[in-house]
């Protein structure tokens, strides 16, 4: 059994959420709070759903950090880099720990499901910005189709 001194201890806890938030900041350590969060959302006994009027988004092969790291790579050599697959903006893996989201991590990298009405799988998932997925939020591609018909309708009238 190791010792350690109560200064060695107090050293650890007082640095901890320092090294937390630069290893969360990684890339790695990013996707692994992306895979946590995702987990979550597909476990209908976790906290997430208590006290909710959430349903149970099911995960459809999604098999872990590792796989998410995987098809990001695939969609960053598609785009020739880290980027948001709607608008282009890079995208960043800035972790903020504790306080929650305060709007500074508007371009952080977001899972998005293409269909909301389908589960998490690789042929419905892309990343893209925290602020554009937060934005488009449960809208189907049915209810784009309708704003871009609306928007055209406007447009001719005018």
């Amino acid at each position: 059994m190791s010792y350690r001194s109560k200064e060695s201890l107090a050293y650890n806890k007082m640095r901890k959420p320092a090294w937390d938030e630069k290893y969360f900041s990684s890339e790695k350590g990013f996707f692994s709070q992306l895979w946590n969060s995702l987990k979550k959302r597909c476990n209908k006994n976790s906290n997430y759903y208590k006290n909710s009027n959430k349903t149970v988004t099911i995960n459809n092969g999604i098999r872990g950090r590792d796989h998410l790291l995987e098809l990001w790579e695939r969609q960053k050599k598609l785009l020739g880099g880290p980027y948001c697959i709607y608008t282009g903006i890079e995208l960043t893996t800035i972790a903020k720990r504790g306080n929650g989201f305060t709007g500074a991590n508007k371009t952080n990298l977001s899972i998005d499901r293409i269909d909301p009405t389908l589960p998490y799988q690789e042929d419905n998932m892309v990343f893209c910005s925290w602020d554009f997925n937060n934005k488009k939020n449960s809208m189907t591609p049915d209810d784009c189709k309708k704003v871009i018909e609306i928007c055209e309708e406007h447009r001719a009238r005018n």
